[in-house]
């Protein structure tokens, strides 16, 4: 769905994205990690022509970008921002139909999108759609930013840094909301983001940059790896390094076979850091699986 094929920008003698060549594939989540001053939001914004390359070239769903026009290319490209940028003195509903009104949709249309599109990020529409956004939680406007860029049902969505100004209880649950969306739309997603935690979470695919640089990429556990590089060791920590590997593992791949009576049970779709903290929770060197068990030392064998 995107692909950027040596991409390249400077701002006088400085190269902020040095010729990076990268594939999104339809309908995954891929995550742009890196420190602040990467190049990961520039790489982001060449896609949407908000930045323009100085070389190379960037490629949505087969067509170079630099041969479609930026109005026109815009409308159909979701993009959700730190700042939210809602219009202060529309209704929430006014700022969710604002492109498919530039695109001349009948009212009727708009209306229903809109109220679909808030139920889908979990407001009630008959109690957000007549909201002004000084009116919503911090939270709340990101869900309405969200629904916004949804709204003429684009196949991409752009996404810079979008829950890192929230409290850390709303932004998890912005995170788990995202997941689901993306599990019942099937949208590609571009997520730039500089937390971790936050890419492990949602990424299905994992590209790290440092200065420019595309140095890592492909999916979370391919990216933590043992063979990781000293950039991702840096990033996710020496220290840690293992424990961020066990939540890219599923727990079945170390269970053993056989019965697991009076264990604790584990949830089919667990990861192996999700195992290991309910080991320490309870207090147990091992787990009940579907069809199986797993240990402790299963779990420390695969970190």
């Amino acid at each position: 769905m995107i692909r950027f094929d040596r991409a390249t920008k400077r701002y006088g003698g400085r190269t902020v994205v040095d010729a990076v060549s990268l594939e999104v594939r339809a309908g995954h989540l891929c995550v742009l990690l890196g420190e602040s001053g990467s190049g990961k939001s520039t790489l982001m914004r060449m896609v949407n022509r908000m930045v323009e390359p100085d070389a190379g070239r960037v490629m949505l769903g087969g067509r170079d970008v630099a041969g479609v026009g930026p109005e026109q290319l815009r409308h159909g490209i979701g993009y959700v921002i730190q700042s939210v940028g809602l219009f202060p003195h529309w209704r929430v509903a006014d700022n969710i139909a604002t492109v498919p009104r530039l695109l001349g949709w009948e009212t009727a249309r708009v209306s229903a999108r809109v109220d679909a599109l808030l139920e889908l990020v979990g407001l009630p529409p008959e109690e957000f759609r007549s909201r002004y956004p000084h009116e919503l939680s911090g939270g709340q406007a990101q869900r309405i930013g969200l629904a916004r860029a949804l709204a003429a049902d684009p196949p991409v969505l752009l996404m810079d840094e979008p829950f890192s100004a929230l409290d850390p209880g709303i932004r998890r649950g912005l995170q788990t909301a995202l997941r689901r969306i993306h599990g019942e739309t099937g949208k590609t997603i571009l997520f730039v983001t500089h937390d971790v935690e936050e890419a492990l979470l949602l990424a299905d695919e994992l590209a790290v940059m440092q200065d420019g640089r595309l140095v890592a990429h492909g999916t979370p556990a391919e990216v933590l790896g043992r063979d990781a590089g000293p950039v991702v060791r840096r990033l996710f920590g020496d220290a840690t390094l293992a424990f961020h590997r066990l939540g890219t593992l599923p727990a079945a791949s170390a269970a053993r076979p056989g019965p697991a009576d009076g264990t604790p049970a584990l949830p089919p779709d667990a990861t192996l850091k999700q195992a290991l903290m309910l080991m320490l929770e309870q207090g147990t060197d091992r787990l009940a699986l579907p069809g199986g068990t797993l240990h402790l030392a299963d779990i420390l064998a695969a970190a």
